[in-house]
């Protein structure tokens, strides 16, 4: 993928949406118009943009059965299996103490595991010691869009494809554990019942995923484990009687787990409006039978930093109206980029590294001939991505676009201008994308994490603002900006 021509490609498909959507019958206002919209203003970009890799710790299959003080069955620790990153397991530890806890790590640092796995183990243990989960909500999860609720349950419950992983609850039916809960996702379109024709019923029930509640009139009258939402509908919730069987007869001893995602959204006056309500949600759940305190949870990728943990839980102290202790407020703790040595592969080696990547070549005559140019030898005994990622650890231009790209992101040809400053300018951006793709592919020896994990940004320009201006001249496209 050419970062460059895919930029110029969206360009070009959103101007013509301008031009279909924004058309001048006077031929003056249409020309300048036209000429506004190729002067080059309307985007931005590409940027190249890094994530950071997480410092890895230990298995869950390891940790949780500590956590449990049991041996837990093995389709659960095959359905929750994963290489946890420190931070996470720091969050599953704290919050399983009961800890109220803030999880303030970056883009792509697995913070719905750092919440979620503590509401499994939660879950896991009632089950064992009762040998099943009587309805009830244990935790609730607010998103503030729908979009996130939606990849939740993917994550959920649903079933493996070439791009992403199997869901908990598919796991554990495939795997025949004895094990399970219930879900549902309770917002505007879920549909009344069956025959809900307006929030296309059918559809609903056609996509339902393993043990998804997918309809308003299931979850009240066998309320879900786990209750995905957002503000706008449990303000509802809390108001309609029809809903109460959610809260009342019982059901409110159940309620755990108060998860805020995205929790840097909620400040000023839309903060105040998200305290309110769910102070207004805990005393309706104490005024029913709920005695037992509550664990809040909050995660964000742009709260703060480690000068800023005492203010991050002041913040989430005065959100939850809980108290969150300082130490509680959980930073990822990232993998430093080693130097690398001072030689440098060249466009034919990165070829052969992604041909050898993809299989498409016999692997250990040219892999012995880059490390040779790179002047170290093969670890052999390693997985073919790990190797291929023991050597990109040694080449200069992979430590460079690394390196340029850890703390920001960054112009896609200045990065390209930066790393392959010895190739002609038209090769250069041709040769950034492959390193890239290979990087992304390739492993780290040590913690099997990617060398590389990133995505390209591209901004376009709204016309907010813009107006039509006949004097001095006739400007289709006039704007103060």
């Amino acid at each position: 993928m050419n970062p460059i021509e895919l930029a110029q490609n969206i360009e070009e498909r959103y101007r013509r949406y301008l031009r279909t959507t924004f058309y001048f019958k006077d031929k003056e206002l249409r020309e300048s118009f036209e000429s506004a919209l190729i002067s080059g203003r309307l985007s931005k970009g590409p940027y190249l943009e890094a994530t950071p890799i997480f410092k890895r710790t230990q298995m869950t299959r390891e940790l949780f059965p500590e956590l449990l003080g049991f041996q837990p069955d093995e389709g659960f620790l095959k359905a929750t299996d994963r290489h946890l990153y420190k931070h996470q397991e720091e969050a599953i530890r704290r919050v399983d103490q009961g800890h109220n806890v803030v999880v303030a790590t970056g883009t792509g640092s697995g913070k719905t595991e750092a919440f979620l796995y503590p509401i499994l183990l939660h879950l896991y243990r009632e089950f064992h010691a009762a040998g099943e989960l009587c309805a009830g909500v244990r935790a609730l999860i607010l998103y503030p869009m729908n979009a996130l609720a939606n990849d939740q349950r993917e994550r959920l419950a649903g079933s493996p494809d070439e791009n992403t992983q199997a869901g908990i609850l598919w796991t554990l039916r495939e795997k025949q554990s004895p094990f399970h809960f219930t879900f549902g996702q309770y917002i505007g379109e879920t549909p009344e019942n069956e025959v809900d024709g307006r929030r296309y019923a059918n559809a609903h029930k056609d996509r339902r995923l393993p043990r998804e509640w997918v309809f308003r009139s299931e979850m009240r009258a066998t309320p879900p484990h786990i209750l995905l939402t957002n503000y706008s509908m449990l303000e509802y919730l809390l108001l309609r009687p029809d809903d109460s069987p959610l809260f009342d007869k019982g059901q409110a001893r159940w309620w755990t787990f108060l998860v805020l995602d995205e929790a840097h959204q909620y400040r000023g006056s839309r903060g105040i409006e998200m305290a309110m309500l769910i102070r207004r949600l805990k005393q309706r759940l104490r005024e029913g039978d709920r005695t037992e305190p509550f664990r809040c949870i909050a995660t964000s990728a742009t709260l703060g930093d480690e000068s800023d943990k005492k203010a991050v839980a002041e913040f989430a102290s005065d959100l939850f109206g809980e108290e969150f202790q300082e130490d509680n407020v959980i930073l990822g703790d990232v993998e430093p980029i080693p130097q690398s040595g001072p030689n440098s592969l060249d466009l034919n080696h990165y070829t052969i590294l992604q041909d050898t990547i993809q299989g498409s070549v016999e692997s250990k005559t040219h892999l012995a001939e880059v490390a040779v140019k790179l002047g170290t030898s093969l670890e052999n005994e390693l997985d073919l991505p790990e190797v291929i990622g023991g050597l990109l650890q040694h080449d200069r231009r992979a430590w460079l676009l690394r390196d340029k790209v850890a703390g920001n992101p960054c112009d896609v040809q200045e990065i390209a201008n930066g790393v392959f400053d010895d190739m002609p300018t038209e090769e250069r951006i041709g040769a950034l994308s492959k390193l890239v793709e290979l990087l992304m592919k390739a492993r780290d020896p040590g913690s099997g994490a990617p060398l590389l994990s990133s995505r390209y940004h591209v901004f376009l320009r709204s016309l907010e603002g813009v107006f039509v201006s006949y004097w001095p001249r006739k400007n289709g496209l006039a704007s103060k900006k």
